[in-house]
């Protein structure tokens, strides 16, 4: 056991350091741009050209004053232990000053393009610095910290007060190099640049990468610490409890086929009013939730647009939010029914272990359900079928963002029903035949 632990320390031990290191040697590339280097390091740059102090010892310097920030918001609140950064602060600083001297061959670049291909290269050392550090949740940079304090104080979320943060650093490295130099040093277009694409990158990263990674270190992601926030009702043993989960393609009728077949069953049917529970879980608002849930923008827009959230140990997109919620209280609803009916929100994805479920795909040909939706809607037929494919991909993409599976892939389902060749009263004559052929 005590071997095991220890072997777990030292994968743990040697990700923090790596990771690190990568982001030290980041800082090196951006640093020698002289284009700008992050928001969280460009006043410790900024002091290394007024200086010519060695860059690490400067960068040492810098995080300590974060920390110094740090005890002044938080006050009372700030813990013994968060000084603990302090080491993190001198060891990157070491860090630094290696990754300064092993790369002191590299050339300054002399023409502005070789200038972009020195930040260009930094930006995925860094994002990729920054996943690899992180995954251990051994211990914070300040830089991490002072965004943490300022969200205690504030109550806002830790992506908005790094935002905050990263603003606030770089106008007041901007103020420190005009007024010795008279002009930007150390803080230009290159720390927008990295401001607005480190995150970006990292979130991009982390699809690939970051499932290997925590197996590695034997940690769970954000949304899994979230989802096991708390012990979940186990399903009771019975061989007549029945979880009967309908998913279904945009204007197919699954909703009514859903209510149907509960009112048949003589069991609660949940779908809308799942909304207001998830507000209550999440802490988000219902009108968000309308709007948001199942539905998801391009992978690319929605990781740019989240992008500060993955810089965090601490924070869950407001989606990652809603999903943790919705996957709470579905396994409570699957615990605390003997049957039920649930519609939608990767239900058959959270129930697909429960052996007392049974798993549904309502669909229907993209004519029958543009007719349904034109009528429904008082729309006219172009704009029905535009309204199916924008509706039917945010859900493939909320889907898979989640599931990591393909939507609407029939290998994941006990029963797939056309309702636009059976109607709404075949099918769910359909599917209470299969399930008592499946109950038997």
């Amino acid at each position: 056991m005590a071997e095991g632990k220890a072997v777990l320390y030292l994968k743990r031990g040697l990700v923090y350091i790596l990771g690190l290191f990568i982001m030290a040697i980041g800082v090196v590339f951006s640093v020698k741009s002289a284009l700008g280097v992050s928001p969280v390091t460009c006043l410790a740059n900024v002091v290394h050209q007024i200086s010519t102090v060695d860059l690490g010892v400067c960068t040492t310097a810098v995080y300590c004053l974060y920390i110094l920030v740090e005890v002044i918001i938080l006050r009372r609140e700030f813990k013994a232990s968060m000084l603990l950064q302090i080491l993190a602060s001198t060891f990157f600083g070491l860090l630094v000053s290696l990754a300064t001297r092993l790369f002191a061959f590299l050339p300054s670049p002399n023409t502005y393009i070789m200038q972009l291909v020195f930040l260009v290269c930094s930006i995925p050392m860094v994002a990729f610095g920054v996943m690899l550090y992180l995954a251990p949740q051994i211990l914070p940079t300040p830089g991490e910290g002072l965004s943490i304090a300022v969200s205690k104080k504030t109550g806002l979320s830790v992506a908005n007060c790094k935002m905050i943060t990263d603003c606030c650093l770089v106008v007041v490295s901007a103020a420190v190099s005009l007024i010795y130099f008279h002009k930007l040093v150390g803080v230009r277009e290159g720390t927008v640049i990295s401001a607005l694409t480190v995150g970006f990158v990292m979130k991009r990263m982390m699809r690939f990468f970051q499932p290997r990674l925590l197996r590695f270190v034997e940690r769970d992601t954000k949304l899994e610490s979230a989802i096991k926030a708390e012990d979940m009702p186990r399903p009771a043993e019975s061989k007549s409890r029945l979880v009967i989960s309908i998913s279904r393609e945009y204007g197919s009728d699954g909703y009514d086929i859903g209510k149907m077949l509960a009112e048949k069953l003589g069991a609660p049917f949940f779908d809308n009013q799942l909304v207001r529970m998830e507000a209550e879980e999440s802490g988000l608002s219902e009108k968000f939730i309308e709007n948001h849930e199942q539905m998801m923008s391009h992978g690319i827009i929605y990781d740019f647009v989240t992008s500060g959230y993955a810089m965090y140990n601490t924070d869950l997109p407001p989606l990652e939010k809603l999903f943790a919620a919705q996957t709470k209280i579905i396994r409570r609803i699957a615990a605390e029914n003997e049957v039920c009916v649930i519609v939608g929100r990767c239900s058959d994805y959270i129930l697909y272990d429960d052996p007392n479920s049974f798993l549904i795909f309502i669909h229907a040909n993209p004519e029958y359900r543009a007719e349904r939706i034109s009528r429904r809607l008082n729309i006219n037929r172009e704009e029905a079928a535009a309204k199916l494919m924008k509706t039917d991909t945010a859900r493939a993409r909320y889907y898979s963002h989640f599931t990591g599976r393909e939507w609407g892939n029939m290998k994941y389902f006990n029963l797939a029903v056309d309702s636009g060749m059976f109607g709404v009263e075949k099918s769910v004559e359909l599917i209470m035949d299969a399930l008592k052929l499946w109950k038997k």
